[in-house]
């Protein structure tokens, strides 16, 4: 009997443990009942009965306890497998792509963000006017170039009732229509700031509206954007102290007679100038009205902007006001060296400016660094000059993040190039439409892969949008497209986006390379933090971020 007992009881087992369905049930209610009221004493029907139920809760318990645990992932499993039906739909896959979470754009120009039809309408409305041979703002100054015979200048409001002019100012001032053939991807792109620049003045306000309004449309809620922010006021000074030299010892005289002839005050006028802007963007967004704009959602910080094409004397001086700005104003969160890297200064002075910087972050650690770096391809310089300024830009610059970074395949030893980087965390912003009009790397030819594979962060951004035509959901599908990205990928680069960027504080992560949550917050729902968890996330803006990032993903996720 007690044999029999057993054997009964196994094969209960057995049944409950494949309850999953209400057959596997019904199953073993039969089972159960047929052994307890035909062939069981009292005694063996009540004991199987009791075994029955409490195996069958137990497993039900089990079941339900492993698809709490398991329904996140269930969600973007199906989220992955939504974006692969799509993947070859192009506008599916954009409108799939445009309400994905974004973690933020970490590579942003300020200036080169705003569409041509924007500089247009601002330069109407200051009166400007465009030097037809060039396609080029200037003032208008000489009525005798109005006359019909000269008719080298023209009032920049013509373009408003002259659909030519407005279509020829579009196409000057962007990628739009360019062609290779005509003019070098790299000097339309370049050259296109000259020509727009003199609209940009006293607009800072109105370019951050336009910014944080397109951010928001596309569930990007975080921006870092760079421009100048330092009134002059660095290379005045830098054309009154002489140059005294190129050593480390140098170096830091000439940091202290910047401070001498009151370096400072530049700290001034980017704290004015922010503020003025800010509260422009605010008005223009009507933040904390009934009618606020998307974009007052977004958070924005700033990049400090150092030109690199100029004197040694005047790049120092800008470096090192951009230092000072980085300590005073919690808003200027890094600074980064900006102008093309094949320019004859930016080269040869390459190996200096990283000194420089070097020297500057020696007297202050905590400063951010982010460069551009490696932003080269074949036969664009000497061959021997690829490959070699990302390496510097990390151990002498002390960069945290690389801009670009596309020719780090050219490095003298690539798999220790790309090792250093991932053990070390530095993290590379990526932009494919720039890489593409600038560089003609696009597909295969970028090294996207050969950084995701060896376990390299990476982050899309935007770089130029206006001038490239494009937007972060297009970035973000053309990792899709010429990348083959998937969208676990996807999502992983949405949170490097947010766990790179300079917003002071703990991570929201314990690993950012597996995204091991960390153990204040580990077990917490997205929805409902526990009271540890909300320690972290008041004490810390990027683990607040980052947790509204999941919050984010959770929600998209669960409509898919």
């Amino acid at each position: 009997m007690a044999s029999n007992v057993s054997a009964s009881l196994a094969k209960c087992s057995n049944l409950v443990l494949s309850f999953s369905n209400p057959s596997a049930f019904a199953e073993g209610f039969l089972f159960v009942t047929h052994h307890a009221l035909l062939k069981s004493s009292a005694m063996r029907s009540v004991l199987l009965l009791l075994v029955f139920l409490s195996a069958f809760a137990a497993a039900e318990s089990k079941h339900e306890s492993g698809a709490k645990a398991s329904g996140s992932n269930s969600a973007e499993a199906r989220t992955a497998k939504r974006m692969e039906a799509v993947r070859n739909q192009p506008p599916a896959l954009r409108a799939f792509l445009l309400h994905m979470p974004k973690g933020g754009d970490l590579h942003n120009h300020l200036s080169g963000s705003i569409y041509a039809e924007y500089y247009i309408l601002w330069a109407a409305e200051a009166k400007l006017c465009v030097n037809t041979s060039t396609l080029t703002y200037v003032l208008c100054k000489d009525e005798s170039e109005f006359k019909p015979e000269q008719r080298t200048m023209r009032l920049a409001s013509d373009a408003l009732t002259d659909t030519t002019l407005y279509r020829e100012l579009i196409d000057a001032f962007s990628m739009r229509n360019h062609s290779p053939a005509r003019k070098p991807g790299e000097y339309q792109f370049f050259d296109a700031f000259n020509k727009f620049g003199l609209a940009t003045n006293g607009n800072t306000g109105a370019m951050l509206a336009e910014v944080a309004h397109r951010a928001a449309l596309q569930n990007e809620h975080y921006v870092e954007t760079m421009f100048g922010m330092d009134g002059g006021i660095p290379w005045q000074l830098a054309n009154q102290i002489p140059w005294i030299g190129d050593s480390p010892e140098d170096l830091v005289k000439y940091r202290q007679a910047l401070l001498d002839g009151g370096v400072l005050r530049a700290n001034d006028a980017g704290r004015q100038m922010l503020d003025a802007a800010e509260a422009d963007m605010r008005t223009r967004l009507k933040c904390g009205t009934a009618q606020a704009d998307p974009g007052c959602s977004v958070q924005i910080r700033y990049i400090f902007q150092v030109l690199r094409a100029f004197p040694r004397n005047m790049v120092y001086a800008q470096i090192a006001a951009g230092f000072e700005m980085c300590k005073v104003d919690k808003r200027v969160v890094a600074l980064n060296l900006v102008q093309p890297e094949d320019w004859l200064i930016p080269m040869h002075d390459y190996d200096l400016h990283m000194l420089m910087i070097e020297v500057l972050h020696n007297i202050s650690p905590k400063v951010n660094i982010t460069l551009h770096a490696g932003e080269l391809t074949f036969g664009q310089v000497p061959s021997e000059d690829l490959g070699r300024h990302i390496k510097k830009a990390i151990e002498v610059g002390h960069a945290q993040r690389i801009g670009h970074g596309t020719d780090v395949m050219y490095s003298p030893d690539t798999d220790a190039m790309l090792k250093e980087m991932a053990t070390k965390h530095v993290a590379v912003e990526i932009s494919f439409s720039s890489s593409d009009g600038i560089l003609g790397l696009r597909g295969a030819t970028h090294p996207f892969r050969q950084y995701l594979k060896a376990g390299v962060p990476v982050a899309i951004a935007t770089d130029d949008e206006g001038v490239a035509r494009s937007d972060i959901t297009h970035e973000y599908q053309r990792a899709v497209e010429e990348q083959g990205a998937t969208y676990a990928e996807l999502k992983r680069i949405s949170r490097n986006s947010a766990e790179y960027s300079f917003l002071p504080g703990m991570s929201l992560w314990a690993d950012a390379a597996t995204f091991k949550m960390n153990a204040a917050c580990a077990g917490s729902s997205p929805a409902k933090p526990s009271s540890k968890c909300e320690e972290l996330l008041k004490g810390s803006e990027k683990a607040m971020h980052e947790w509204e990032l999941e919050k984010q993903f959770k929600d998209f996720e669960s409509k898919n």
